[in-house]
Parts: C-alpha cells; sequence; structure tokens
C-alpha cells in the first residue's frame, strides 16, 4: 500500500493528477456550482478515502501524505486554470491584488502547515501535506468565484 500511495504521489507531480482523481473533484464542483455552493465539501474527496484506506498500514504517515499529495496536485493544476480566468477578466488592480498575494501565499501556506509536522500525526493525519492541500483548495475555490465574476460580463 505505502509503495502505490507514494507511486501514486509520485506519478501526480510528474504527470499530473490521475483522470480519475480531477473526475471526482470536477464533478462535486459542479454540482457546488449549480447550487451557488463554495465548493467546501469538494476538498478531501480525493486524499480522505485514501487516508483512511491506509490506516493501520505499516508507514501510515507516510502514506497519509502521499494521499494529500495525490489531492494537492489537482488543487495546484486548478489553482493554475483559476489564475489564468482572473487575468483574463481584464482588470487590472483585481489582476495586480491576486499577483501581489500570490507571491506570498505559498511562503506563508508552507510556514503555517510545517507545525502540523510537529503535532501527533493521528490528529491531523497527512500533516503538513494535508495541510497544504486544504489551504491551497481553499485558496483556488476563492479564486474560482473570483476569476467567474470578473469575466461576467
Amino acid at each position: 500500500m505505502l509503495a502505490a500511495n507514494l507511486s501514486l504521489a509520485s506519478m501526480a507531480f510528474a504527470q499530473g493528477p490521475a483522470p480519475a482523481d480531477v473526475t471526482v473533484i470536477d464533478a462535486c464542483l459542479k454540482t457546488a456550482e449549480k447550487t451557488g455552493g463554495f465548493g467546501g465539501a469538494c476538498v478531501g474527496l480525493v486524499a480522505d478515502p485514501c487516508i483512511k484506506a491506509a490506516a493501520g498500514v505499516n508507514g501510515d504517515v507516510d502514506n497519509w501524505k502521499a494521499c494529500a499529495a495525490r489531492e494537492l496536485a489537482i488543487w495546484t493544476q486548478k489553482t493554475d486554470k483559476a489564475l489564468k480566468k482572473v487575468q483574463a477578466g481584464g482588470f487590472a488592480d483585481v489582476i495586480k491584488a491576486v499577483k501581489d498575494s500570490q507571491e506570498t501565499f505559498a511562503a506563508s501556506r508552507d510556514r503555517f502547515c510545517a507545525v502540523f509536522d510537529k503535532i501527533e500525526p493521528g490528529i491531523y493525519r497527512g500533516s503538513a501535506s494535508y495541510c497544504r492541500l486544504r489551504e491551497t483548495a481553499n485558496r483556488t475555490l476563492s479564486l474560482i468565484k473570483l476569476g467567474v465574476a470578473v469575466n461576467e460580463h
């Protein structure tokens, strides 16, 4: 199981996310869009079942981190697409604000999430890796909404 999860995580970053994983997140986001939701319920749909399946396996923490990395690859890809959509809106002040905040986002996220590597791993399965997944996903959801807003007219 460990080798499979680490292999999946490595593949996710080397080749991009697995299409089946992307489909799960996309279907959830489409439902959220239709109902006017934010999409927060879509975060963890790939990592959480993977983490649950990895529980009780030797190297739980490494497996959990690999599961989080697998989904983080999806949200990272979605971030790039959302940023392009915001830029396509053409609002110079919005583009500058987003660009400026993106320059500090990853560093801030990584400093904050590092604390989760210092606590009992079972408290926050996947430790800093899962934190990065959640923080990136939530940021991406906001960028998606912003991209829609600046391209409405």
